[in-house]
């Protein structure tokens, strides 16, 4: 049985530890960042994208791979992929449970990351 990891994001008086595979995703909003888990708990943390980006590389390492950057705004955990519309800019993550969200990317990343998903799941097919 494999360990889940936690990643924990600390600033000041303030600690959010969330196991990695409930992490579903986290957006930029200015200099804060709006992380979200599969319970639909929502916390908006006094951290940059690219700084919950470092903490995720540096405290998971290849465990961190199943979470995506796109774009300027977006980290995903790509397990939660359900659906992609490259034509609406449309990205729902959910996890199957009652928990959907619907997000919006640029259509030149949203290609990107459905070529990534069908490679990945043709790589698993062989």
């Amino acid at each position: 049985m494999r360990k889940v990891r936690n990643i924990i994001i600390s600033r000041g008086t303030e600690l959010l530890r969330i196991p990695s595979d409930c992490l579903m995703y986290v957006a930029a909003e200015g200099n804060y960042s709006h992380v979200v888990t599969a319970d639909g708990h929502r916390r908006l943390v006094t951290f940059q994208l690219g700084q919950v980006e470092d903490a995720i590389n540096k405290q998971l390492g290849d465990a961190g791979m199943t979470f995506l950057r796109l774009g300027r705004g977006l980290i995903i955990n790509t397990g939660y992929i359900y659906f992609i519309d490259v034509a609406k800019q449309e990205l729902v993550l959910s996890d199957f449970k009652g928990n959907c969200h619907e997000l919006s990317a640029s259509k030149e990343v949203l290609a990107k990351l459905k070529a990534y998903v069908e490679s990945i799941e043709k790589a698993g097919d062989e």
